[in-house]
């Protein structure tokens, strides 16, 4: 497994972590102090949807999918670019629930949809990012000459 991949799933399994931790305490909200439940149900949701599961899907398509390398590219995508996603896909998540737990929790401001705003870039510009990568390497491989027989 490469490097970005690695690190993709590993932050992945901290989301996952996070996500449970999360869980647990809005089973058990009645025992904490606030309304955890009402706060933080939609970043619950994004924690284990777009940090879990999403950022563990796409750190496997990187490491699986078919790679085009070239003396430019000897990863097959520009990891500058990926690595940019990376962090602001987290960047992002962390913001989305840093923002909204503000919003739901009462302390709804400016900065706290400016936030969210900043939240919603940075999510969206690494899904262009990701997709912009991961585009290239999808498609039909080429059946060598004499490779075993016909395929159907």
């Amino acid at each position: 497994m490469d490097r970005l991949s690695s690190v993709m799933v590993r932050i992945s399994l901290v989301w996952l972590l996070l996500g449970f931790a999360i869980g647990g305490a809005m089973l058990t909200d009645q025992h904490l102090p606030g309304d955890w439940r009402l706060w933080m149900t939609p970043s619950h949701g994004h924690m284990l949807f777009v940090g879990w599961f999403l950022q563990f899907v796409l750190g496997v398509a990187y490491w699986l999918m078919p790679r085009k390398r070239s003396p430019t590219r000897p990863l097959g995508y520009r990891s500058d670019l990926a690595w940019a996603a990376v962090g602001a896909l987290n960047l992002g998540l962390a913001l989305r629930v840093v923002g909204e737990v503000a919003e739901r929790s009462g302390h709804a401001s400016d900065l706290t949809y400016g936030i969210l705003v900043g939240s919603a870039v940075l999510q969206f510009a690494a899904a262009v990012v990701f997709v912009g990568q991961l585009w290239g390497r999808l498609g039909p491989r080429p059946i060598r000459a004499g490779a075993g027989g016909e395929r159907s």
